[in-house]
């Protein structure tokens, strides 16, 4: 099972592999914005990975980025499913 490592917060859990980054960061009791509904259109939920290999973003994500002027080095938990350990920071926890 894949470790997440939320930072500043310290907190680690494992999660199933193919995990929703958005449900795993709600499960670990931390603050995630989503006005959508985790629909993929506002692109409040961005965090930024700081370790470890995410997959591929794809035209949507960078898209809805684009459109909503987010950071592209953020990546929008929302749109992310877990295959593997990361390290992922977000300034409010």
């Amino acid at each position: 099972m894949p470790k997440l490592s939320f930072q500043p917060a310290g907190i680690e859990r494992q999660v199933a592999k193919g995990a929703r980054l958005i449900d795993a960061i709600r499960d670990a009791g931390l603050p995630i914005a989503r006005a959508c509904g985790d629909d993929l259109v506002c692109a409040k939920c961005g965090v930024r990975i700081l370790t470890g290999k995410a997959a591929r973003e794809k035209p949507i994500e960078r898209r809805t980025k684009e459109r909503n002027r987010v950071d592209p080095g953020l990546r929008l938990a929302c749109a992310l499913r877990v295959s593997g350990d990361l390290e992922i920071a977000a300034d409010y926890w």
